[in-house]
């Protein structure tokens, strides 16, 4: 993106029931899986992948995300790596991660933060939204509240940022507001000489979200809400033509146009 790179961390993936997907709306799976065949298993799962994202310019390393870290994972994995191997697959020195962005504080997008108590990217600013940060101390889910609490040494380090503003957190990398899915849910624009790329966070799971983003999600905390977020970020992305990163898709990078994701 200009100046800037954009690399893929993959912790791994595994397969989900695709029946626990889009509740209640009338998806053609037959047809999903001939168009996107990457991101199915078998014959009635889908290949939930656990990326993040780094951002590489002049100025440092900018993480979007940190994957799962050594936290257990939801379900046993079809195929898994260990967080270092991660991070070195990317060739990113965790030293030289000068901010970490979380797109919100699920295990999978936040479990990579710290390492054994201590900021696994010791000399970074972490960003997090307050609304999640308030949200999940109260959270009742072993997994997502271990996550949580593992990072108030972040916080008492200093090292937090709770900013609620969407705003350039790095040179060529805003944060904005696209609650839903958690409280205080962000998506993330990088953007350099004349390209964009937005990276959703968990706007998206499927593809068929992307031709339908009025479809509720059955991952999200407040359903509505997230649908406002997922139609009014990818109609600006389909409009301004940003090539736009998933999380959980196997193949991570595309667009969204008239018919869907490409």
């Amino acid at each position: 993106m200009g100046s800037l790179e954009v690399t893929t961390l993959c912790q791994g993936w595994a397969p989900l029931a695709q029946a626990d997907e889009l509740p209640g709306r009338p998806v053609d799976w037959e047809a999903e899986r001939v168009r996107y065949p990457w991101a199915f298993s078998g014959e009635d799962s889908w290949r939930w992948h656990v990326h993040a994202f780094a951002i590489l310019g002049a100025a440092g390393t900018v993480l979007v995300d940190t994957g799962l870290g050594t936290f257990a994972p939801y379900r046993p994995w079809a195929e898994s790596v260990s967080a270092e191997r991660m991070l070195e697959d990317a060739e990113v020195n965790p030293a030289t991660v000068g901010h970490v962005i979380l797109t919100h504080l699920h295990t999978d997008h936040a479990g990579g933060a710290t390492l054994e108590g201590e900021p696994r990217f010791a000399n970074a600013l972490y960003h997090v939204h307050p609304a999640d940060w308030s949200y999940f101390e109260a959270f009742d889910d072993e997994d997502e509240y271990v996550a949580r609490h593992a990072m108030q040494r972040v916080a008492d380090l200093g090292a937090l940022d709770l900013d609620p503003a969407d705003r350039e957190v790095a040179p060529g990398v805003r944060v904005v507001h696209t609650p839903g899915h958690t409280p205080g849910h962000r998506s993330v624009i990088v953007a350099d000489g004349g390209d964009t790329l937005v990276l959703t966070g968990d706007l998206l799971h499927l593809p068929a979200q992307a031709m339908h983003p009025e479809w509720p999600s059955s991952h999200d905390i407040d359903p509505d809400l997230g649908c406002d977020s997922r139609q009014r970020l990818l109609a600006q992305a389909r409009r301004d033509r940003w090539a736009v990163g998933v999380s959980h898709f196997a193949e991570p990078f595309g667009t969204v146009g008239a018919d869907g994701w490409t």
